[in-house]
């Protein structure tokens, strides 16, 4: 079964066609693209996503935040999408059942998978809760995604039913509408963030940094600082202007790791290995009954000279991820600044 078949019956909906897309004065794409790739891609990033942001919600635990207007409009809002994605599939058996029209398999499998990772969404929203996350990067750009592909199969529809009225299926456009305009609150409710969690750190300092409490889109846009810059602009910052460094950045939470790889690197260097040579006593020697292990003759050779611990590489060890990827940021800037004027050529 080939794409064409796989989204109508009858072959009348293409995968691609140039003419569509490319040679016209407006360019579209096509049913068949739409209802598979624009709905498969933030699916399919959402899944790869999620294991590993499993595993680091799982080994990450920062505690446990109470249930807020914030996580539960989250939580609604995904329930709902997930009952919508699952209303278009059953709309699909219905129209199956009363022979009006056979749905094509496209009209089936992807509601379905879009239902699934809905409901993935909603329970990851859950499961951040309970480890106390109170922004996600990784649902912020699945909602993103999803918009942005939403955003083209919307604006495809408006010129067909300005154009084919008639073709117009009711449902599947009333649903589609409700399903992005729940796309475009979960994303804005992505974009906010929720209470600290109970017994956590900056509920007991008296001028906590607002960075591990600022959302994910503040992060990236670094707006969490406007605040101490505004302040800075108005009049000559003090010391009780300054925020608390943050728990991971404190002296007691670096120096121990720090310490850790240079005794792991002082640990390797004293680790010499001393040969003994056994020589077993004479044949002549006597043995005495009442001696239960008999004596040997042990020589001891003296260690060869070793290297010295290296504090450049338990230096590494700690804090060289941070630096690659402040590396990688930085290059990208450089390769941005280059590309940028050779564009506008």
């Amino acid at each position: 079964m080939g794409f064409d078949t796989f989204c109508s019956l009858d072959s009348s909906d293409p995968f691609w066609d140039w003419n569509r897309t490319w040679y016209t004065s407006n360019p579209d794409l096509t049913q068949c693209f739409q209802n598979t790739v624009l709905v498969w891609l933030p699916c399919l990033y959402l899944w790869m996503c999620a294991p590993i942001y499993l595993v680091y919600l799982r080994s990450h635990d920062q505690g446990y935040i109470c249930m807020t207007h914030l996580n539960k409009a989250k939580t609604a809002v995904g329930v709902v999408l997930w009952a919508i994605c699952w209303s278009d599939v059953f709309y699909s058996f219905w129209e199956r059942g009363h022979g009006s029209s056979i749905p094509a398999p496209a009209h089936l499998v992807s509601p379905l998978i879009l239902g699934i990772t809905m409901l993935l969404a909603t329970l990851l929203v859950q499961y951040e809760r309970i480890k106390g996350v109170q922004s996600c990067g990784v649902l912020l750009i699945y909602w993103l995604l999803a918009l942005l592909c939403a955003t083209v199969t919307f604006r495809s529809k408006i010129l067909q039913a300005l154009e084919q009225l008639w073709t117009v299926s009711v449902w599947r456009y009333t649903t589609f509408y409700i399903y992005y305009f729940l796309l475009l609150v979960s994303l804005f409710l992505s974009c906010l963030t929720d209470k600290p969690p109970l017994f956590s750190q900056a509920n007991k300092d008296p001028n906590p940094c607002p960075e591990p409490g600022a959302s994910f889109l503040s992060r990236i846009t670094f707006w969490w600082i406007n605040r101490l810059m505004v302040t800075a602009y108005r009049r000559p910052l003090e010391e009780k202007d300054l925020w608390s460094l943050n728990l991971e950045d404190r002296s007691h939470r670096v120096v121990p790791q720090l310490v850790l790889r240079w005794n792991t690197e002082c640990q390797k260097v004293k680790r010499t290995e001393q040969k003994t040579l056994y020589s077993p006593n004479s044949p002549n020697t006597e043995v005495k009954e009442d001696r239960a292990v008999e004596e040997s003759e042990i020589l001891i050779v003296r260690p060869q000279k070793t290297k010295e611990p290296s504090l450049f590489w338990a230096l590494c060890l700690t804090f060289g991820p941070y630096f690659l990827i402040s590396c990688l940021y930085k290059i990208i800037q450089d390769v941005l600044m280059f590309v940028g004027p050779e564009i506008l050529r």
